[in-house]
């Protein structure tokens, strides 16, 4: 008996497939944290993969207690400077911001950013204090500077990364930490989970069998082969969004759960093999190895973030 039904070619769970607005991606959610006050977040660099040696821990696994081989990807961490404090109150649900401070001790570097920067420290952090009853969450601005991992590129990448803990004591951390360097060890540590944010290598424009990955059709159809059979009925009268198109294929918005930190290392050269990664060189400041692979080619900035949902049974 001939099939009337297949699972369709596809999935509709990341429409629209669009390029990403930008190649540094803003974080969209930020967990609860009620530890002691950090960021929640940091800024790095994808550099490459390696095979990684380590014993299984996860529980009810076959190879438990076990040396496994995995493969890894090494991104490197430069150490990144909190150029700014942003405090953000409550209006009508959502977040509001009250007041922006900018450090007065911040290389020159960041007018490659913002031409028009102006630091505005001390009244800024008389104006943070003033507004303490109204704060519901604090961001630092986190500036990254590419060239200290090896990059080419010169410009500093910004992201406002929340710092976890009690309101009050995130205020003061954040504050005595402005204009300073905070290092990758300084949230993390090897074997915690983290996501990973960044934007997948981008592919350009793709037809709909490497887009959506429908079937080829036999050679004596008449108007084409690598395409759909028909884009839809009479009725409705439109073409569905459920229809594979052509368009942009990669250079999406991506977000990966749940990656576990295997090391933590302070000298790059340690990890780097001969004649350095492919296609990013020598990482010549520190870096993690995390298990599994992360999206993006090599040197596309990568967002680190404290898990949203980190998984109910640790290894």
């Amino acid at each position: 008996m001939v099939k009337y039904s297949r699972p369709r070619h596809g999935s509709l769970a990341y429409l629209p497939r669009g390029r990403a607005s930008r190649i540094l991606p803003r974080v969209k959610f930020w967990p609860n944290y009620d530890g002691e006050p950090k960021p929640l977040g940091f800024i790095g660099y994808k550099a490459g993969h390696l095979t990684s040696f380590y014993i299984d821990t996860t529980p009810n696994s076959p190879t438990q207690g076990l040396e496994i081989a995995k493969v890894g990807t090494v991104i490197a961490t430069p150490p990144m400077i909190v150029a700014g404090v942003v405090g953000y109150g409550e209006e009508d649900g959502s977040l509001r911001e009250l007041t922006r401070v900018w450090s007065k001790n911040l290389p020159d570097i960041i007018k490659r950013k913002i031409p028009t920067w102006r630091p505005n420290e001390d009244e800024g952090i008389e104006k943070l204090n003033s507004l303490k009853d109204q704060l519901v969450e604090v961001r630092i601005i986190g500036m990254a500077r590419p060239a200290l991992a090896g990059l080419p590129k010169k410009t500093p990448d910004l992201l406002e990364i929340k710092v976890g803990g009690a309101l009050d004591k995130a205020l003061e951390y954040a504050l005595s930490k402005l204009g300073e360097e905070i290092k990758i060890k300084e949230i993390f540590k090897p074997g915690d989970f983290i996501d990973v944010i960044g934007v997948t290598k981008g592919k350009g424009f793709a037809g709909v069998v490497k887009r959506w990955g429908v079937k080829i059709l036999p050679r004596k159809k008449r108007k084409g082969r690598r395409v759909v059979g028909a884009i839809g009925p009479w009725k409705p009268p439109y073409v569905m969004y459920t229809v594979p198109r052509p368009g942009q294929l990669g250079y999406h918005r991506r977000t990966e759960f749940n990656k576990r930190i295997l090391l933590i290392e302070d000298d790059g050269l340690k990890l780097t093999p001969k004649g350095g990664f492919p296609h990013f060189g020598v990482i010549k400041t520190e870096c993690i190895v995390l298990e599994g692979t992360v999206p993006g080619p090599p040197k596309r900035p990568i967002v680190l973030r404290y898990p949203a949902k980190p998984p109910k049974i640790m290894p």
